[in-house]
């Protein structure tokens, strides 16, 4: 499907999908990138705890790196995984090419082109989401002769000269927006691959109530179409079977650090947060983390409620004027697509609008709690 070629030259782009062509100059693109991105960008935030000189030694900026640096640790670890997995993502083509074949009528191309569309913005979103953050926080950091990260950089000391801190600001941006659009990628695969598997199940639901409907068709020919119907609904079952294995992984990650993330941001606005622009770099971040989560909560909600219509689809269909072989062929059916399609965080936890819904209300109550403590009057953070 052309809905994922954004993401798929993300990925590539990210040096994780091989192409067949110019392997060599690829590999050294993907050393490149990864060794700097992946490897090394991690490692400078951990250093800059500890290598942090006197002069930038301030809360609100150590929890300003704090923050972003839990997230780059998780998204390093995130493409790793990804880069491992994307063979078993790319198994999810040949069910996807059959089930784009059996679209024939001018509603069904229709809703294959509305995905399309929908599959490469859902790329472009999250990356104005996440680059709106960094563009932000270096736009606040600059504004005040601060480094927007303080990473630990053993290229450029940014005190001895503006030329030098221009450098050092250029290279942390450059790592810190392709550490994003790792995160987009990471983010939005789940995402397009969820709203794949509702546009069939949106068709096949579609398909079903039209059985027995068309009165040029005998009924044997009638037969054959809930046999292919049927076999649609294994190849989608195959394709959740894959992705939902796939995103068990990379979403346990993304949930273990969100509510750190939270809590760490919300510290920093209400306690150490000096001056506007950083509050409102805290808040885009903030944005930036719901919506790593919220849209996946969403959409698996929603496709957990459409397959659960299917059993009651094929119930409700025109099953009474039919023959006893499709009779008994449509109690099989009816069996097998009482099975709902929820998909979980490392096998533990359901993904779904009340685990968006936990986190947020964790993150209101740690609000909560620390301004009724008034730890910034108690401490004189005024």
């Amino acid at each position: 499907m052309h809905g994922t070629m954004f993401l798929f030259n993300g990925f590539r782009f990210l040096g994780v999908y091989m192409p067949e062509k110019n392997r060599l100059f690829y590999l050294i693109w993907s050393f490149l990138i990864n060794s700097t991105v992946t490897v090394y960008l991690p490692v400078a935030f951990i250093l800059s705890f500890v290598k942090i000189s006197g002069d930038d030694l301030q809360i609100g900026n150590l929890l300003t790196s704090a923050q972003v640096a839990i997230n780059v640790v998780g998204c390093s670890v995130k493409i790793i995984l990804m880069g491992f997995l994307l063979p078993k993502l790319l198994s999810t083509e040949k069910f996807l090419n059959r089930l784009d074949e059996r679209c024939r009528t001018a509603e069904e191309l229709a809703s294959i082109n509305k995905f399309t569309k929908q599959g490469n913005r859902f790329v472009v979103l999250f990356s104005v989401a996440y680059w709106s953050y960094s563009t932000s926080t270096c736009i606040s950091a600059v504004a005040f002769g601060r480094l927007p990260y303080n990473i630990y950089n053993p290229f450029f000391d940014h005190h001895q000269s503006i030329g030098h801190f221009i450098l050092s600001v250029l290279m942390e941006m450059t790592l810190v927006n392709i550490a994003c659009f790792q995160q987009v990628v990471d983010d939005s695969y789940a995402v397009i691959y969820v709203n794949i598997l509702r546009t069939h199940v949106d068709l096949l639901l579609k398909r079903i109530k039209r059985l027995g409907l068309t009165v040029s068709m005998s009924h044997e020919q009638t037969y054959e179409e809930l046999k292919l119907c049927i076999i649609d609904h294994k190849y989608i079952i195959e394709i959740y079977n894959i992705v939902s294995s796939i995103i068990s992984i990379t979403i346990f990650v993304q949930f273990t650090i969100t509510a750190t993330i939270l809590g760490t941001t919300l510290i920093n606005i209400l306690l150490f947060a000096t001056n506007f622009a950083s509050i409102v770099a805290s808040c885009f971040y903030v944005l930036a983390v719901v919506v790593e989560i919220f849209p996946l909560c969403y959409y698996t909600q929603y496709l957990m409620d459409e397959s659960n219509l299917l059993a009651e689809v094929v119930f409700h269909s025109n099953w009474m004027e039919q023959n006893l072989p499709y009779q008994k062929m449509l109690i099989f059916f009816m069996q097998r697509s009482q099975r709902v399609m929820e998909f979980t965080a490392g096998k533990l936890f359901p993904i779904t609008l009340n685990s968006f819904l936990s986190i947020a209300k964790f993150s209101f109550s740690l609000y909560t709690f620390i301004k009724e403590m008034d730890i910034k009057e108690r401490f004189g953070l005024n």
